[in-house]
């Protein structure tokens, strides 16, 4: 394990659309995330996922055992998903979050893969057996033959974004939560994430949207979408505290924009108003896509809002093509696509 600093070392942290070697996975088995009655529906949310990325990537599915193998190939066959593409690791996981729990991965100018391994706390603590996969994403970073960097910061991936260029974007309501970081302060941690990451400004967001238990992780409200584009979850039809949140979220953006002339264009997602799932509301979001090679991976809910979503994404990414995502019962496990998923940047 390297204990130089990774950026001394040329390491910087890629943006979302950049190529990458493979996707990482870890197939649904959770049933206190995912009861059985709908575990079949995210097994095919999952199929879904797996055979948009193959074609244009590596595909590695974290499973248990090899005793996995044939049951997670049974599920793909039967919904006409081949396995060409399609890599398991033996890698043992708790639950799905491999966004969270998984390494930062990082390239330099060599086009060397490292990754930062955080501490993982389940965050802030909130379930003891989920903090086991903390072990995983060491694993997993392990596997990939990366240089490996490990930080004492408990830290997650869905609390940051960036736009490849040193411009992250940040939620002080997750990351300077006290049930992470107690005592540490916003200029620590920029500090580290400029160490670790190389990122060189970061705009801070004071709260994330209200309904999963991430304390406003900012990947299911705002997202770079380009170096100079960013996408907000603005929908003025809600009410309640998240209308608040997402006015509020609007005028600080327009405010770092203007203050520290940034150049930046702001476009807005709709917010779902009512998808339930087991007579239960879930934090459905438009914002919880993912960018791979050539497609991006977009969370849909059969309602109308969908199709305004869709053909904003696809607008502000026109060099990609738009899969719509079926994933209602994903988001009752109080997570979406990005969440699920961990890209490896392509690498030497």
């Amino acid at each position: 394990m390297t204990q130089h600093n990774p950026k001394t070392l040329g390491y910087r942290l890629p943006a979302e659309w950049e190529p990458h070697a493979a996707t990482w996975i870890s197939w649904p088995k959770n049933k206190d995330t995912f009861p059985e009655k709908i575990l079949p529906k995210v097994e095919e949310t999952y199929c879904d996922i797996v055979e948009a990325l193959r074609r244009y990537e590596r595909v590695k599915i974290m499973i248990d055992d090899e005793g996995w193998i044939s049951i997670v190939e049974e599920k793909l066959e039967m919904h006409g998903v081949g396995t060409k593409g399609v890599d398991f690791r033996q890698i043992k996981t708790v639950d799905v979050w491999v966004r969270d729990y998984g390494p930062t991965f990082i390239i330099n100018r060599e086009n060397r893969l490292g990754g930062v391994k955080w501490i993982f706390n389940a965050w802030g603590g909130k379930y003891s057996d989920l903090a086991e996969d903390n072990d995983a994403g060491m694993k997993l970073l392990l596997d990939t033959g990366a240089e490996v960097f490990v930080s004492n910061i408990v830290f997650e991936g869905g609390a940051i974004d960036t736009n490849g260029e040193g411009l992250a974007i940040m939620t002080e309501e997750s990351i300077l939560n006290s049930n992470r970081n107690p005592g540490l302060t916003k200029r620590k941690i920029e500090t580290a994430l400029n160490e670790y990451l190389g990122i060189k400004e970061a705009i801070w967001l004071r709260r994330g949207l209200i309904g999963d238990d991430t304390d406003g992780h900012i990947d299911v409200f705002c997202r770079f979408v380009y170096k100079d584009k960013l996408l907000l979850v603005w929908d003025d039809r809600h009410s309640g505290p998240n209308r608040d949140i997402m006015n509020e979220s609007k005028r600080e953006l327009e405010m770092w924009i203007e203050r520290y002339g940034l150049e930046l264009e702001l476009l807005f997602l709709p917010l779902p108003l009512d998808v339930e799932v087991l007579n239960e509301k879930v934090p459905a979001t438009y914002a919880n896509f993912y960018i791979g090679n050539k497609n991006i991976l977009v969370p849909v809910f059969g309602v109308k809002e969908d199709e305004v979503a869709i053909n904003i994404i696809q607008e502000a990414l026109s060099n990609k093509e738009v899969v719509p995502v079926n994933c209602s019962e994903l988001f009752y496990g109080l997570g979406g696509i990005h969440c699920v998923t961990l890209q490896e940047p392509m690498h030497r």
